[in-house]
């Protein structure tokens, strides 16, 4: 059994002091990108208020400083009225009215303006055309017949 309690990475209380973070040019021409690209965003959402100068951004990056939500209140409406009622009108539904409800209506004429004409293909063209039965008779008519 060994005699020293082993100490586990990162669980010390030996290494107290944080090291501070270097920043080299291409790191910091990074940086400066960032903050540009962040204010574009927070200016184009229309929060210029969460916009900010580039060393309060670098502050945020690196963690020494934390932004805590705003704290809003809770709503409290004023007086507020409420009624309960046990009446709730309703519509009274015919039973004549029920009768009907599923049968398909009387589509008779349709069918009777339909047969009067033909469908057919369009000359010189790709789509369909309606015809009367008289000009489906005349030869001068081409491919409509």
């Amino acid at each position: 059994m060994p005699k020293g309690m082993h100490l586990v990475l990162g669980l010390s209380s030996l290494n107290t002091k944080k090291k501070k973070p270097k920043i080299t040019k291409k790191r910091m021409k990074q940086l400066v990108e960032e903050h540009r690209l962040y204010n574009k965003k927070m200016k184009q959402t229309n929060n210029r208020d969460m916009m900010m100068s580039f060393d309060n951004y670098l502050k945020r990056q690196f963690g020494q400083v934390k932004y805590k939500p705003k704290k809003t209140g809770t709503y409290q409406p004023n007086d507020m009225i409420l009624t309960r009622t046990t009446d709730i009108p309703s519509r009274t539904i015919d039973v004549k009215d029920l009768q009907h409800a599923c049968t398909k209506p009387n589509d008779d004429y349709k069918r009777e303006i339909s047969s009067q004409y033909v469908i057919g293909q369009a000359y010189n063209k790709s789509g369909l055309q309606v015809l009367t039965k008289k000009e489906t008779q005349d030869p001068n008519t081409g491919k409509r017949r």
